[in-house]
């Protein structure tokens, strides 16, 4: 989970280097960060998505995106409450910068964790063999 947060972090750290709009400060003030958004995903973003389940299906998943910006957004207007230094200047740098950061995480926590995202390995379907 650490190097989940922390693969976060870097994706923060590229995004505010991408992104016109996002301004960052020290890198542990982006962990601080990555754990907010992490608790923002888990509790409001679920929320949001339950909320908009028929729009979602209708969009064929379109309107994730956009309910991932808002979050991103929120959560760099928490931070710049907070006093940590991340700041989001609107909606498209939200929706940009959770594209950026998310896809690094990502591509990060495959090469270091494996694709199973470090936890044990899967094995594939037993045959009836191995059943009996």
């Amino acid at each position: 989970m650490l190097l989940r947060f922390l693969f976060s972090a870097i994706g923060l750290l590229v995004a505010s280097y991408l992104v016109s709009g996002i301004q960052h400060g020290p890198f542990l003030d982006l962990v601080a960060v990555a754990v907010l958004l992490g608790a923002l995903n888990a509790t409001l973003g679920l929320l949001l998505k339950f909320m908009a389940l028929v729009p979602m299906a209708c969009s064929f998943g379109c309107l994730s995106l956009f309910i991932n910006g808002l979050v991103f957004w929120f959560a760099g207007w928490i931070a710049t409450n907070l006093g940590l230094g991340f700041r989001v200047a609107g909606f498209w740098a939200g929706f940009f910068g959770a594209l950026v950061s998310s896809a690094v995480a990502t591509v990060l926590e495959v090469i270091f964790m494996g694709r199973g995202g470090g936890g044990p390995q899967q094995e594939g379907p037993r045959t009836i063999k191995q059943i009996n």
